[in-house]
């Protein structure tokens, strides 16, 4: 990640504030100059109470690098998000996590390789992963990746058939993006969203998962962005399924599928085919 400190200067003087005011109660009037004069990215508390005091979200001045490795993980990404686990897991063993500088960048790396792990059933490997996150990397960098890598874990167990423990991770997941403390980008955030609807969807919860999933929707509105809209979507319109809510369940799936053709998402498409020929077969 990289610090804009230019833009954090603009932010700043915008809200009236003095270094020394900026940093009251957060950190030192020396950070603050560090980060505005050599871009110094502090630690993600210290950032996320500056975001906080000046009313921004830190995609406003935190960016992801474009490098090698970063773009080895955003491929990982795609391919999870289209289903082709076989070419994220060739990718992941291309990554030496002993090269791996920063402790962001192993988190990322422990997260995607349970995720991929879960996809290939191998539980118990995806689960000590996803600890590691969580355990080595909670209070160093709170970041996206703690709530992703706790619905990870809720999915993990989910799949083992321990529905008890998967609800509550899945609850502990919610708790933490309802916290809006963490960093991430627009991406991460209406993953996560659908992420967890699908979770509320696997454990019969139908009306928490239309609520998450309506949070994606508004995100992705916000900043005018189509990514994952019509998944989200899908998910709204298989909630309402299973409330034998047959009208909204349609309008929400035609929804789906007319974004879905704008999307070229080609794997949630036949999801919403066979939604939608459910409801006309019932």
């Amino acid at each position: 990640m990289k610090l804009r400190g230019d833009v954090l200067k603009q932010i700043r003087r915008k809200r009236g504030l003095s270094q020394t005011a900026l940093a009251e109660g957060i950190c030192t009037q020396a950070t603050i100059s560090l980060m505005e004069k050599q871009n110094r990215l502090p630690k993600m508390d210290i950032l996320t109470a500056i975001c906080e005091r000046l009313n921004i979200s830190s995609d406003r001045i935190v960016e992801n690098e474009v490098s090698g490795i970063n773009e080895t993980f955003n491929q990982i990404v795609d391919n999870l998000i289209s289903r082709d686990f076989d070419t994220a897991s060739a990718l992941l063993k291309k990554i030496h996590v002993k090269n791996l500088e920063s402790d962001f960048d192993k988190q990322r790396y422990y997260y995607l390789l349970g995720m991929v792990q879960v996809e290939s059933d191998q539980l118990d490997e995806a689960i000590f992963n996803f600890e590691l996150v969580l355990t080595q990397f909670a209070t160093t960098s709170a970041n996206i990746y703690l709530a992703m890598t706790t619905a990870g874990m809720a999915l993990a167990y989910l799949k083992r058939g321990d529905r008890e423990r998967a609800a509550r991770l899945t609850t502990r997941s919610v708790r933490l993006i309802d916290n809006k403390k963490l960093i991430g980008s627009l991406h991460q955030w209406a993953s996560i969203d659908c992420q967890i609807a699908e979770l509320y969807l696997a454990l019969d919860d139908p009306d928490n998962a239309i609520h998450v999933a309506n949070q994606g929707v508004e995100l992705c509105r916000e900043h005018d962005s189509l990514f994952l809209l019509d998944e989200l979507y899908l998910n709204i319109g298989r909630a309402y399924l299973a409330k034998d809510d047959k009208q909204n369940a349609k309008e929400a799936l035609e929804v789906a599928k007319s974004l879905s053709i704008a999307r070229n998402g080609e794997v949630t498409e036949q999801g919403i085919l066979t939604a939608l020929a459910s409801i006309e077969n019932n």
